[in-house]
């Protein structure tokens, strides 16, 4: 079996990122809205993936051959490489591509808010608290 590493993981993150904004770009958005958008549009879809492959693992099995299930590990495995160091090792394997979607939903949260559910990006606040610090 082929290990998945963190890079990969990145690079499927950068990618997934790049894609969306270049779309809201392309689809006449301002860049400014582009580059929240397309962060929000990109994380979101990463931790479905990742949620859709914990039920999977959950309902169907970890062990199942079944084509889509097959792409749904090899594209959510860099992934779950790149959330590994920070995933607690009792987790079992459905729950730790859950618990993975929900770094990523959190991450979203933090870096770019969610304007249906009225959260700001709590990054620009937490950053500028830490700055006016030093």
């Amino acid at each position: 079996m082929n290990q998945a590493s963190a890079l990969t993981g990145l690079l499927i993150l950068a990618a997934t990122y790049l894609a969306a904004v270049v779309t809201f770009i392309l689809g006449g958005a301002p860049q400014a809205v582009a580059i929240y958008l397309g962060g929000t549009y990109a994380l979101t879809a990463l931790a479905a993936f990742l949620f859709s492959r914990g039920v999977l693992e959950f309902i169907v099995g970890v062990d199942r051959d079944i084509v889509f299930f097959v792409v749904l590990r090899r594209v959510t495995d860099p992934l779950l490489a790149l959330t590994a160091p920070i995933t607690p090792g009792f987790l079992m394997p459905f729950a730790v591509s859950l618990y993975a979607a929900f770094l990523f939903f959190f991450l979203k949260l933090f870096l770019f808010g969610d304007a249906y559910l009225g959260v700001p990006p709590l990054f620009i606040p937490l950053y500028l608290s830490v700055v006016t610090l030093f």
